[in-house]
């Protein structure tokens, strides 16, 4: 086993620990809407806004990139981009319908 090998097994996740990190984010972006609509200031609005974004870009670049392999006939630009926008955008939605899918790839 080379040195590659080695560095790709390490950065790979597990399904069920990638699935607890979006747990996390789901419940600490649920706890913020609750609290932001408890009380009447802005702050927690905001807070829970650009933690939603903020959650988006830690499942892309640190969940998503050691769950995923892109296929090489498959990893166009307009492929990986639209995915990971879509991604980006809708992570509440796309990573449990992502969870599912590799949970049948993985189960069958």
């Amino acid at each position: 086993m080379d040195s590659t090998d080695v560095n790709n097994q390490q950065q790979n996740m597990r399904l069920r620990s990638a699935f607890l990190h979006w747990i996390g984010c789901v419940a600490a972006f649920v706890l913020l809407v609750a609290i932001a609509s408890k009380f009447d200031s802005s702050m927690f609005g905001t807070l829970a806004f650009f933690f939603y974004f903020g959650a988006g870009i830690y499942l892309n670049r640190g969940v998503l990139r050691r769950i995923i392999e892109w296929h090489p006939m498959y990893s166009t630009l307009h492929n990986v981009t639209s995915a990971k926008l879509q991604y980006f955008f809708l992570w509440p939605i796309t990573y449990f319908f992502l969870f599912i899918r590799l949970g049948i790839n993985r189960l069958l």
